[in-house]
């Protein structure tokens, strides 16, 4: 079907279209599919969608339609639609009133059951693309910023259930708090973040996350957060409480890097569209150039991957990076659109 076309459909549009008429009335998994997308992306004919599938569902022997026409046209679709079929041929039956009735119940019954499971398991999600930073808000109205090539879903319905989010690539939480008492936690009050096999949970604080190559880093950079984690070695959860400033570094189902950070805001220049490496090997620059910028960087001589840039850089834009590897590590580069090869000078 073609789902652009639903853009401009008004509610007559919608009770005349015989594709719609039938998702109401015997929705399949790819109907609900479908038309879930069509209300996702145009929200302005959730109303009309809405109030389409009231009057189909609800009608009775009494009168719901004001228009005839349209109260025949819809009985039409709808009888159509329930047929008994034999080896022969196929006939088609008027309803009498119980059964119309009957039918009409079950129908409702089944729609219901449908809007319910859509609502209560059915997810929101966002991505960026290389070099993309983007502003997320929750509907708690806890702020995320995704780094580029990440991806950031939850489920839509956060009702007496935790506020639960996946992420994978880079991001920066700002969770708002909504415990009063800090002696009993409800369950809507927990915020929990999902990465590979660690969950960070808090309550309201601000941190950053960075999960990729079966690698998840976090830093706290104010209040408090759980980390829970799978330890290889036991083969159990391990738990973790972070203070202000800390930082670890999970990879391989272990806990490889614990520590503290003097200044832990630094973990989230990216989100000005910074780049910023302190101690970092050639590599260590590359790999990030690699996940979120999108380049594909050559080195020539492997030796040259463990060349390190002594303290701190921070720059605004990749042809700067460039040029402080080449001047401090005094390696050639030569760069052409997304290609990048690194040799030594």
């Amino acid at each position: 079907m073609d789902i652009a076309k639903y853009s401009t459909y008004t509610l007559q549009d919608f009770l005349d279209d015989d594709d719609f008429i039938r998702f109401v009335i015997n929705p399949s998994k790819t109907d609900m599919i479908f038309w879930h997308s069509v209300t996702v992306m145009y929200p302005a004919q959730q109303e009309a969608v809405d109030e389409a599938s009231k009057i189909i569902l609800a009608y009775r022997k009494q009168d719901v339609f004001t228009n005839q026409a349209n109260q025949q046209k819809v009985w039409e679709n709808i009888e159509a639609s329930i047929k008994s079929q034999t080896v022969a041929k196929q006939k088609i039956f008027r309803l009498n009133t119980f059964m119309r009735v009957a039918a009409m119940l079950l129908l409702i019954s089944s729609v219901a059951i449908m809007l319910w499971v859509l609502k209560h398991n059915s997810k929101t999600e966002f991505a960026t693309a290389f070099g993309e930073v983007r502003t997320i808000t929750l509907p708690d109205n806890s702020v995320v910023i995704l780094n580029g090539n990440s991806k950031l879903s939850y489920v839509n319905n956060w009702d007496n259930k935790p506020r639960e989010v996946w992420i994978s690539g880079e991001g920066f939480f700002n969770v708002k708090h909504l415990n009063k008492n800090p002696h009993y936690i409800r369950p809507t009050e927990r915020f929990i973040v999902h990465c590979n096999d660690v969950n960070i949970e808090v309550l309201g604080t601000s941190f950053n996350v960075r999960t990729r190559h079966d690698k998840t880093n976090v830093g706290l950079i104010s209040g408090r957060i759980r980390l829970e984690y799978l330890e290889k070695a036991s083969s159990q959860n391990q738990r973790l409480i972070m203070k202000s400033g800390d930082y670890i570094e999970y990879a391989q189902k272990h806990l490889v890097a614990q520590k503290t950070l003097a200044i832990p805001e630094k973990l989230t220049e990216w989100t000005n569209h910074q780049l910023s490496f302190n101690n970092a090997t050639l590599a260590q620059i590359s790999e990030v150039m690699t996940d979120d910028y999108g380049y594909h960087i050559e080195i020539a001589d492997p030796a040259l991957a463990n060349l390190k840039i002594e303290g701190e850089i921070s720059v605004s834009n990749v042809d700067e990076l460039l040029e402080t590897i080449s001047t401090t590590l005094s390696v050639k580069i030569t760069h052409s659109d997304k290609n990048i090869t690194i040799t030594e000078n």
